[in-house]
């Protein structure tokens, strides 16, 4: 039982979920990048044959994207801690008395080493991979760190968490290394529905954590202007997600099946909207927490199922 328990605390901490889908994300970023370039939609070949990495570079990008992103959110609990205990959070394990602070400093400066060691390695076996990818690497481990200086500015520490999001698509794009006017927009289309699906997603946490932090004196959006008008502006980024998600569809993806996956992750911002907007804060704010991590599923299926049926290619 102790074990379970020990292992429940570490996947806890480093979100495990959302490490996966970190990986997820490189892999489809890095594949719509090689079918946009003409090569094909076979999955197998793009893993082992693509031209620019073989598969124990893509390996090794996995491997970064789920250290970076485990790292990033160990040492945001870290800087956290007060404002869970305040808001009852005990599902974070540092607030539940788990790790100590110290540790997971530690463990999380490990893991942003092992991954700027990965960086360079990539950077020196593979002629293609740029030095844009070390610097992309190390802005990374900056946001994770930057994250305690940020967050008590509320709306500004929302967007910055939301780079976090963004970043394993940026790691899927250095890895293939774009170069096409076509591939390149629908890149910059991808990492803005992703950056603003998060953002959103990062207010509708504010809200859920309004009570506590109204009673800690925090800084966040829903504080500072009240969480009804919060769950406006989350909306607000919740649409403008769509939109661009919509011009992908119509300058580039142009078929059906793209279009069935939008319609599905309206269906969830829809829901996460109403409730949001209807519901306590606190209770609300959870569900539709729940609802945001699987619109940012629904978006990526979007991009990666679409690319299987665009005209262009077949």
């Amino acid at each position: 039982m102790a074990v379970k328990t020990r292992i429940k605390d570490y996947l806890d901490l480093f979100r495990f979920s959302l490490g996966i889908l970190c990986c997820v994300a490189v892999l489809v970023a890095a594949f719509i990048v090689y079918a946009l370039k003409g090569d094909g939609t076979n999955f197998i070949d793009f893993f082992f044959k693509n031209g620019v990495l073989e598969w124990p570079g893509i390996v090794l990008g996995l491997i970064a994207a789920f250290l970076l992103a485990s790292a990033i959110e160990a040492i945001n609990d870290v800087y956290d801690v007060e404002t869970d205990i305040a808001n009852k959070r005990f599902d974070r394990p540092i607030a539940r008395g788990a790790f100590t602070r110290e540790y997971v400093r530690n463990l999380a400066a490990i893991f942003f080493l092992i991954t700027v060691m990965i960086a360079v390695f990539l950077m020196i076996v593979y002629p293609k991979i740029t030095v844009g990818l070390l610097l992309f690497t190390l802005f990374c481990v900056l946001v994770g760190f930057g994250y305690n200086y940020i967050k008590s500015t509320g709306f500004i520490g929302n967007m910055w968490v939301s780079i976090g999001y963004a970043a394993p698509l940026f790691l899927g794009f250095f890895l293939m290394n774009p170069q096409r006017e076509l591939t390149i927009l629908n890149c910059a289309l991808m990492l803005a529905a992703t950056f603003l699906l998060a953002t959103g997603r990062e207010i509708v946490k504010d809200i859920q954590d309004y009570e506590g932090d109204l009673e800690s004196d925090l800084n966040s959006l829903a504080v500072k202007i009240g969480p009804q008008k919060a769950s406006f502006v989350a909306i607000w980024f919740f649409v403008s997600a769509v939109i661009c998600i919509a011009l992908a569809g119509i300058f580039i993806y142009q078929n059906l099946i793209f279009w069935l996956f939008l319609i599905a992750l309206i269906i969830i911002l829809g829901m996460t909207s109403v409730t949001i907007i209807t519901e306590p804060p606190a209770s609300g704010g959870q569900k539709a927490r729940k609802y945001t991590r699987w619109s940012l599923w629904w978006a990526l299926a979007a991009f990666f199922f679409g690319v299987f049926f665009i005209p262009k290619l077949e």
